[in-house]
């Protein structure tokens, strides 16, 4: 009879090559995506890897899991890490327009940092939600030359709700832009019009928007 054949010891697998945990993170949906966050903090913890922290914290806000992803980024708050800026989109993304604490905290984490179009762009829609559409307007004559969509539409918003509609024919020809180029403009500047008492003008805006 043959001498039975030791069984091999079991050894322990090695972890997954945090390059592939990436690519996974990025297939993944968003409830996945933070485990396989977690997973790679697991292997190489924080502030080795900033990439993970980044993925967590905008994987929980696109599952509408703001108040987790805040958690998050205060849990790192003491690390080398700048998330200033994720926590200001995180903030805006909330629906909680009378939430003035916290837009007041976003106002504040973009203080100090570099000035681009979107950074301006998401400054000038916190003012507004504050009530600051003064500030809010002169931030948006700041992206006349931007490339960013639609910031016409919250400019004229603004000159209205600051009770400067009589500016807005002005502001249109110096951006060059026609009323009619979308509804919304259309609709924003018939808003300018009635606050200007030219209703009939106003009507046919309204109308153009409509169709």
């Amino acid at each position: 009879m043959a001498p039975k054949s030791k069984e091999k010891p079991k050894t322990s697998q090695p972890p997954p090559a945090i390059e592939d945990l990436f690519t996974t993170l990025d297939r993944s949906e968003y409830e996945q995506a933070v485990k396989v966050a977690d997973q790679v903090l697991s292997i190489a913890p924080a502030p080795a890897d900033e990439d993970a922290i980044r993925c967590k914290v905008v994987a929980l806000v696109k599952d509408d899991k703001i108040d987790d992803a805040l958690s998050v980024i205060h849990s790192f708050h003491k690390l080398p890490i700048d998330l200033g800026f994720q926590k200001v989109v995180h903030s805006s993304l909330l629906e909680m327009v009378d939430c003035i604490a916290l837009n007041d905290e976003a106002i504040a984490c973009l203080r100090g940092r570099e000035r681009d179009s979107e950074t301006s762009l998401l400054e000038a829609q916190i003012l507004y939600r504050l009530g600051k559409t003064d500030a809010c307007v002169d931030v948006y004559k700041t992206l006349k030359d931007s490339e960013i969509e639609t910031a016409e539409v919250n400019f004229v918003a603004g000159l209205v709700s600051a009770g400067k509609a009589s500016q807005v024919k002005g502001a249109l020809e110096t951006w060059r832009i026609k009323p009619t180029s979308s509804f919304e403009l259309a609709f924003n500047t018939a808003c300018s019009l009635i606050e200007n008492g030219n209703y009939a003008d106003a009507e046919q805006l309204l109308l153009t928007a409509r169709r």
